[in-house]
């Protein structure tokens, strides 16, 4: 019975041991993402700027519920412009001639969600992830010196694949890649639909 004791006490402390250091190769739960955008306008925003724009970055913080599940939130932003030569507009009783140039920039923020198909000691640690909630649109129309614009709140949802590559094992400092779908419910003028498609390079820090 003593024998039997000590072994189920032996049993239990090489559990605890086994917890003990997974714990302590596994990453700080929080992290921080920074990350440079690309991204390519689609349908009417591209009618109306249809350059993609490089000016464009995002930013986050998420909390690991366990090795496979985050949540978090991030911002971001991003500029399209598009400066369309001297051209004739007709308008209110007469015609209008004027350089048009033309700009929305976006700023989204979102609750976030990722889940990781790999384990954290993987080489790559492919994910996807979804965004959801809302983007200051600030919207910008120039005819010569003459500006119309107005800003709004739209809702927005964001889902993306990606990838993440510690380097080393068990590194707190990841390369991370990602390609993220952006669909936003805003109309003004022109514009009938937010669509773009999104290319983010960057990395991840785990923070203590």
């Amino acid at each position: 019975m003593k024998m039997k004791s000590i072994k189920v006490m032996i049993l239990i402390l090489a559990g605890t041991l086994g917890v003990h250091t997974a714990f302590a190769q596994s990453r700080p739960p929080v992290s921080f993402q920074l990350n440079y955008s690309i991204t390519q306008p689609f349908g009417s925003l591209s009618d109306y700027a249809e350059g993609t724009s490089f000016r464009g970055w995002n930013a986050g913080f998420q909390y690991s519920l366990n090795d496979r599940l985050s949540l978090g939130v991030k911002a971001g932003f991003a500029d399209f412009y598009e400066r369309v030569p001297r051209a004739v507009y007709p308008g209110k009783g007469e015609d209008i001639s004027a350089v048009q140039t033309r700009t929305l920039q976006t700023i989204p923020i979102l609750a976030a969600a990722q889940y990781n198909f790999a384990a954290p000691e993987a080489r790559v640690i492919p994910y996807a992830g979804l965004g959801i909630g809302v983007a200051s649109m600030s919207y910008e129309k120039y005819w010569g010196e003459f500006v119309e614009k107005r800003n709004k709140w739209a809702f927005q949802v964001s889902p993306e694949l990606g990838v993440n590559v510690p380097f080393g094992k068990y590194s707190p400092v990841m390369f991370n890649a990602n390609v993220q779908y952006n669909y936003a419910a805003y109309k003004f003028q022109e514009i009938s639909n937010f669509n773009t498609l999104q290319a983010n390079i960057g990395l991840k820090f785990h923070i203590q």
